[in-house]
């Protein structure tokens, strides 16, 4: 595809370098301050062409995001997870945005000056907070199973980046977005995790843990990057 083919829109900011990432239709590049008319048209040529060639993989992979339909219209939606597990959520108008247990799942109330981006943040929070238990069960199953590792604190979070993540003293944050993805893939997010604790750090010793507790990872790792992360 060529580069002058890619939709993109610009967004001036005050960063110290310019950045590049895609949008629903095409890509955001977010320019660095403090630069010249001369160095604006540099960087925007240079993202352009380093995005124009990552653009068909981009299109052609999975987005995950559950909850577009119920930023659309109100009624019941039941949400399927990876693992085939459904959860209802009725939406209705509110007063301001709530969300209550229902014995048919959840009824989540929106307020009147809850934007898209507000409402869709709410939903992930809320799906995280149902999802804690049986994620951090997961993970200690199979920590368990595998390195043994010392884990603190086990948090169920969206993220627009990445997957999952591994700060010091074993504390580790995975996406809820893997509630979205097939079992095999969740799995090798969280020993992906779960070696960063003796390993912190991507060297061949940490590979080599991750090919010890989950052989052939490197075929999860692949499929894994045809998915895409909602804002």
């Amino acid at each position: 595809m060529a580069t002058m083919d890619v939709p993109y829109r610009i967004e001036r900011t005050r960063n110290r370098t310019s950045s590049a990432s895609f949008e629903e239709n095409g890509v955001l590049i977010r320019l660095a301050g403090c630069l010249s008319a001369q160095e604006e048209e540099r960087h925007i040529a240079s993202l352009r062409r380093r995005m124009a060639r990552r653009f068909a993989d981009h299109r052609a992979s999975q987005v995950i995001d559950p909850f577009r339909p119920l930023l659309r219209e109100h009624g019941t939606f039941a949400i399927t997870l990876g693992d085939g597990a459904t959860r209802t959520f009725t939406v209705e108008t509110g007063a301001r945005t709530s969300a209550k247990q229902t014995e048919q799942g959840w009824l989540v109330r929106r307020g009147p000056e809850s934007t898209d981006a507000d409402f869709r943040t709410f939903l992930w929070r809320l799906l995280g907070v149902i999802e804690q238990p049986q994620m951090a069960a997961l993970v200690h199953r199979i920590n368990a199973q595998t390195f043994g590792a010392r884990v603190t604190k086990i948090t169920l979070r969206h993220m627009s980046r990445r997957f999952g993540s591994c700060s010091p003293g074993g504390r580790i944050t995975l996406n809820t977005a893997l509630l979205f993805v097939p079992e095999g893939l969740r799995t090798y997010v969280i020993i992906h995790e779960l070696a960063h604790i003796p390993h912190p750090n991507h060297s061949r010793a940490f590979w080599n843990s991750v090919a010890a507790a989950l052989p052939g990872y490197q075929n999860h790792r692949k499929t894994l990057k045809t998915y895409r992360l909602s804002d």
